[in-house]
């Protein structure tokens, strides 16, 4: 009868790792947090054209805004969305998709509510400036304060 032979199969994980180089955890933290501080003014350019573009069409200012079909505000909110990545911890990408979501009901429950619409879109500018200042607590409320808002007029359908 012959022996067992144990073959050992080469772990390429192991052999990464015993060869060195590469970067340092706390190196990579540092560089991704450098990449998102550039992408911050970018993202804020992006967000205030949004923002602007939402106020012309929805914005008080617009006498024919209750009239206007809701596409574009969810069009521009999504936008938002795609741009909130620079401003993390901020609560704009929340915002924006409770926006959408708030178009979402509206459209369901065929209720323009102009008054909803401008609750939103103050919220959100608020978090643009300031969401980043806030405690996550802080955000929290003020996010689910539009979510209320919009279960509110749901309701009232």
């Amino acid at each position: 009868m012959s022996g067992v032979k144990i073959v050992r199969v080469p772990n390429k994980l192991t052999q990464l790792v015993k060869r060195g180089g590469g970067i340092a955890v706390g190196e990579a933290v540092k560089r991704a947090d450098a990449a998102l501080e550039s992408l911050e003014d970018a993202s804020l350019a992006i967000i205030d054209e949004e923002l602007a573009a939402i106020d012309l069409l929805y914005g008080a200012g617009n006498p024919d805004r209750a009239s206007l079909s809701l596409d574009q505000l969810y069009e521009h909110a999504s936008r938002i969305i795609d741009a909130g990545g620079g401003l993390p911890g901020s609560g704009v990408e929340e915002a924006a998709r409770a926006i959408c979501e708030l178009v979402a009901r509206s459209r369901a429950s065929n209720i323009r509510d102009c008054d909803a619409v401008d609750v939103h879109v103050a919220t959100l500018k608020v978090l643009r400036a300031q969401g980043q200042k806030l405690s996550a607590a802080q955000r929290k409320t003020v996010l689910q304060g539009l979510s209320d808002v919009t279960d509110k007029r749901a309701r009232e359908a």
